[in-house]
């Protein structure tokens, strides 16, 4: 079942006997895990309807003795296990018995980062249950989670806004609904989100330092591109968030060096690569430093580092470091 299909039904209160929550997006696991709460338990807290395990800590037997538990004063019951992904393959196997023949009267809810198709029990529970993946947005999928979250809220944003929010947000959703939320905040009794009510909420420390990595990065200057770096990991951020950040920045060059060549004009650029129109020239700007071959060897080198920080176990702000050194003298030759 896809996400959005879930979440009608269960805003209509129409919850499955066995659903598995699971995916990267933690934001919107957590999202479905509030709708399935909300519509099974409406006051929110029910000591007799609502039972919680842990995957790590848990036996099939007292999930299955709890889900077989009948709901007092109330028409159905829910029964959670939370890092489900950590249950024991013989507990999962001990599962299999109840999947086949669940109690209607309760929702039994996994919640995970991943499964496992192989295992006996999720191939049965894709028989008799409902397993729905949540995978991270991608940046076409952005501005629409943006738009319909406003507008759930009576509240429309204008097109530069969104842009330039989407823009700015590098992040997950969770940073993404924070700012959100700062924005709700900030308007008050306001219905319109413009351009000045994002840039007044919104950090542009790390986007604006990102910009400018691009840019010594096209001049040549590695000492400024290092000293970014540092400045960014000094505030807190993460090293391949950063990376996140770079690929996206230079994708977005390519596009617009791309657009450029090819003479579309500004709105033009602007609406095909995405990109608010009144950063359009800057982008204009830095893309000329580089040539296709250019942005074809960065991806090389993005791609190398991001296996690498996930696989090596190296120092991640030292394969920055040696990233950027590495574009940089690529680019001087």
């Amino acid at each position: 079942m896809k996400p959005d299909e879930l979440q009608r039904k269960l805003r209509n209160r129409q919850v499955p006997e066995l659903l598995y929550l699971y995916g990267q997006e933690s934001f919107l696991v957590q999202r479905a895990v509030s709708l399935v709460r909300r519509a099974l338990l409406p006051t929110g807290k029910d000591d007799f309807n609502d039972s919680q395990f842990y995957g790590k800590e848990a036996t099939a037997g007292q999930i299955i003795q709890a889900a077989m538990t009948l709901p007092v004063f109330a028409e159905r019951r829910l029964v959670t296990v939370k890092d489900a992904q950590q249950l024991p393959a013989a507990e999962l196997d001990e599962l299999i018995t109840y999947l086949k023949n669940p109690v209607p009267e309760t929702c039994l809810l996994f919640v995970g980062d991943k499964i496992d198709s192989r295992r006996k029990f999720f191939q049965q529970f894709k028989k008799c249950g409902v397993l729905v993946e949540f995978k991270p947005l991608s940046e076409r999928e952005l501005p629409g989670h943006i738009r319909s979250f406003l507008e759930e809220r009576d509240v429309r944003i204008t097109g530069d806004a969104l842009d330039l929010l989407c823009a700015m947000l590098g992040g997950g959703l969770h940073e993404v609904h924070s700012e959100l939320e700062k924005l709700l905040t900030y308007l008050g009794q306001r219905t319109l989100a413009d351009v000045a009510d994002i840039q007044a909420i919104v950090s542009r420390g790390h986007t604006e330092n990102i910009f400018e990595l691009g840019n010594a990065v096209g001049r040549g200057d590695a000492a400024r591109a290092l000293a970014l770096v540092k400045a960014l990991t000094d505030a807190g951020e993460a090293p391949l968030k950063i990376l996140s950040l770079l690929v996206r920045h230079f994708r977005q060059l390519w596009k617009v060096r791309e657009l450029q060549t090819q003479n579309h004009g500004k709105r033009e650029i602007a609406s095909l690569a995405g990109v608010p129109f009144f950063v359009v020239d800057a982008l204009v700007a830095q893309g000329k430093r580089f040539s296709r071959q250019d942005f074809q060897q960065a991806y090389e080198l993005f791609l190398e580092t991001d296996l690498a920080m996930k696989s090596s176990g190296a120092d991640a702000e030292a394969l920055l470091d040696s990233l950027l050194l590495s574009l940089v003298a690529r680019r001087k030759n």
